[in-house]
């Protein structure tokens, strides 16, 4: 009869740990179908402010890149006067750069520029554009 105990015993054991497992899988469950229904700020929902547009900072940010790069650039042999335009995304990630300088006209000069933007700031040469200042 012992051993007729013990299995008992143990396929009670073991149908508790099933109703245990059972009961872990609907609590996860339970909360899996929580997060799923939790709601999320949708990409193509547009916002609309009535007040005032407060910068987050970009255009800061755009202004003083431009601002050194410009300073930076009027310090290079045969650039002359410069005028810089930068602009980036949300992410502040540099999208494009515009520079506009006396010595834009001088082929070898503007890959110089191209190549120093390109490895400095990491922006696409395509998306970086060198042109000559008007007079």
């Amino acid at each position: 009869m012992d051993n007729g105990g013990k299995n008992e015993a143990f396929f009670t054991g073991l149908l508790n740990k099933t109703r245990k497992d059972k009961i872990f899988i609907v609590i996860l469950a339970g909360i899996l179908m929580m997060v799923i229904a939790m709601p999320t700020k949708s990409s193509s929902a547009k916002s609309y402010t009535t007040g005032p547009v407060i910068s987050t900072g970009s255009e800061d940010y755009e202004k003083n890149l431009g601002e050194e790069l410009q300073q930076m650039l009027e310090n290079t042999d045969g650039v002359g006067k410069v005028k810089t335009l930068v602009k980036t995304n949300d992410t502040k990630e540099v999208t494009g750069v515009l520079v506009v300088c006396e010595g834009g006209d001088d082929k070898n000069l503007v890959a110089y520029i191209t190549d120093a933007i390109n490895g400095l700031l990491g922006v696409p040469v395509h998306k970086i554009k060198v042109m000559k200042m008007s007079e």
